[in-house]
């Protein structure tokens, strides 16, 4: 079932939401998408710290809920990065994770409908995503909706090079899986993990072949000509 649900996945992002992302693009200066990019990130920050505590990870911890206050105090809930200038690192987190710094087994491979890659191990974390989210509190439906509506918008605004990065994958399938248990491991491993061990496994597209006017334009180039 993960393939099919892939492709699915694929298709919505082609079909449905790189289209909506495109025109959000379109109809909204850079400092708009950046302010609302920068508070979902801060929204997104208690989740991420308490996970660095559960893992044992006290600078790392420190370092992210002193990012978390920093914005929303002096960024006004996180509209301005103002932590980024003070060199306060964002890192990334969540309760898969943590349970695999525990020693809890990965488990089966999934790709969920309309989430994408995850494992037995991370769908208690997706429960958590949501009580810790703004719009779980929000008594409004149709204010629930909105917000889901933008976080959905935003992320496929922020993925696109992530998702056109997939789509030139020599087997799309296989990079998103490979990229995303290499990405646990690397956040489990505390950063441990070589960057080549990392790019193992991957399928990336193969470079372009050199056609000859291009090696001859290449060739005139070096020596001075236009």
């Amino acid at each position: 079932m993960n393939r099919p649900m892939f492709h699915l996945n694929m298709g919505l992002y082609d079909y449905v939401l790189e289209p909506v992302a495109t025109g959000y693009k379109a109809v909204t200066p850079d400092f708009v998408r950046e302010g609302v990019s920068n508070v979902f990130a801060n929204v997104d920050m208690p989740y991420i710290f308490i996970n660095d505590f559960l893992q044992g990870r006290g600078q790392q911890g420190m370092e992210d809920l002193s990012r978390f206050l920093v914005n929303s105090v002096f960024g006004l809930g996180g509209l301005f990065n103002v932590a980024s200038k003070l060199d306060l690192p964002r890192h990334d987190n969540s309760l898969g994770v943590t349970l695999g710094v525990w020693g809890v087994p990965q488990g089966p491979y999934l790709v969920l409908p309309f989430y994408g890659p995850s494992s037995l191990r991370s769908l208690p974390g997706l429960a958590m995503t949501i009580f810790v989210g703004p719009a779980y509190y929000l008594t409004s439906a149709p204010a629930q909706y909105a917000l889901t509506g933008m976080g959905i918008i935003n992320t496929g605004y922020i993925d696109e090079p992530k998702i056109r990065m997939v789509q030139d994958a020599v087997n799309p399938y296989v990079f998103m899986r490979n990229a995303w248990e290499q990405h646990e491991q690397y956040l489990i491993s505390g950063g441990t993990v070589s960057k080549n061990q990392l790019l193992e496994g991957l399928q990336l597209p193969p470079p372009a072949a050199s056609t000859p006017d291009q090696v001859t334009q290449s060739h005139e180039s070096k020596k001075g000509n236009p």
